[in-house]
């Protein structure tokens, strides 16, 4: 009730009071997050995530699978990286190093919760970053401050309108052509 109770145009203004709007939302997100900066976009949790993908995977890439939209990142994250994959229950298996860690935090399509903090040792054991989709469990979920970077949508946890998508991330994550340069 609260989102079309206030509803106002808000996507594509920017006089004072939309700039004072959009700071105080990007500072809230990036301390529910515990993300340094946040970019907010028009469009789908999935717009996001591609995006993120293409501008700062690579490498080589650990992909979680513990269900379908796990299996998305990985489906997107093959055009740009090497990806192995491996279920929920073989992460304790994992050897070696990787450069990055994908998955999703909450996997909406099997109702699966992943470990955070078994994710932040398998993120330590193996010196990568950790991007994770986090659509289904921010807002919801605590300590996404572990990832580096994160992708969602303001219509799930957030109890936000459909359409609005951010990315919050470190600091120090570069995109990928400042890497390959």
């Amino acid at each position: 009730f609260e989102s079309v109770k206030n509803i106002s145009p808000i996507f594509g203004r920017g006089d004072k009071e939309y700039l004072n709007i959009n700071e105080k939302v990007i500072n809230w997100l990036n301390y529910l997050t515990g993300q340094d900066e946040t970019v907010s976009l028009i469009g789908s949790a999935t717009c996001a995530l591609e995006i993120c993908i293409s501008n700062f995977i690579r490498g080589k890439v650990l992909a979680i699978n513990n269900g379908y939209y796990s299996q998305r990142l990985s489906t997107i994250a093959k055009h740009y990286c090497n990806i192995d994959t491996i279920g929920i229950t073989e992460i304790e298996k994992v050897k070696g190093t990787y450069d990055w860690i994908i998955g999703c935090y909450t996997e909406t399509s099997t109702g699966y919760l992943m470990d955070i903090e078994e994710i932040k040792i398998l993120k330590t054991k193996t010196n990568a970053k950790l991007f994770l989709d986090a659509t289904g469990s921010i807002g919801l979920e605590d300590n996404h401050r572990y990832a580096d970077i994160i992708a969602y949508s303001s219509c799930k946890g957030l109890f936000g309108l459909t359409g609005g998508a951010f990315i919050s991330k470190k600091v120090d994550i570069e995109n990928s052509e400042t890497i390959e340069k």
